[in-house]
């Protein structure tokens, strides 16, 4: 049960960070208007309360139950720390970069509408919110490259060393392909 459920929140929380990756707060600069900016905020917001929702239960639930895999048999010594320092860096990035998130927004001088519905913040002050801002990228960037290690070697192991890493958390319906 439990793998299904971190199967779940697995392929729920990577389409999600993709959108955040593709669609940049630095982009809503460049868009015509006001109101076209206030909407790609309040978006980003409100997709941003979902992911750190997400990232709780899944921190939460590696808090309590720990790490679910565990290195493949076929796996050397080397690559074993890897998968171990691996994952555990994704494990404390994730949560760093929703709180650092959530700072941001709570320090914006403006009103933070996730959805345009869910006010985020309590109107702080320019620099706090610019100093939150910038350490909220540098942790999401920081994120990104943990999880492209982490797409990279699990694809190094399914496809080069053939132990089938990728069928452990890919959906059923997908292991035809695999």
């Amino acid at each position: 049960m439990r793998r299904k459920a971190l199967k779940v929140l697995h392929w729920t929380v990577f389409p999600l960070l993709l959108y955040f990756f593709f669609v940049e707060p630095e982009h809503v600069s460049r868009l015509p208007d006001a109101a076209s900016k206030t909407a790609a905020l309040a978006t980003h917001a409100g997709m941003g309360l979902i992911l750190a929702g997400l990232v709780a239960i899944w921190t939460l639930t590696y808090w309590r139950y720990g790490q679910a895999g565990r290195p493949g048999p076929k796996l050397s010594d080397r690559a074993k720390r890897f998968h171990y320092w691996g994952h555990r860096a994704l494990y404390w990035a994730l949560p760093i970069t929703m709180v650092t998130g959530a700072l941001a927004g709570l320090a914006a001088p403006f009103a933070v509408m996730g959805f345009g519905v869910v006010s985020m913040n309590i109107a702080g002050d320019g620099g706090l919110h610019g100093a939150a801002k910038e350490i909220h990228e540098i942790a999401f960037h920081a994120l990104t490259v943990i999880a492209i290690a982490h797409i990279g070697f699990h694809l190094w192991r399914h496809y080069l060393l053939k132990d089938n890493a990728l069928k452990i958390m890919a959906p059923k319906a997908l292991h035809h392909w695999l």
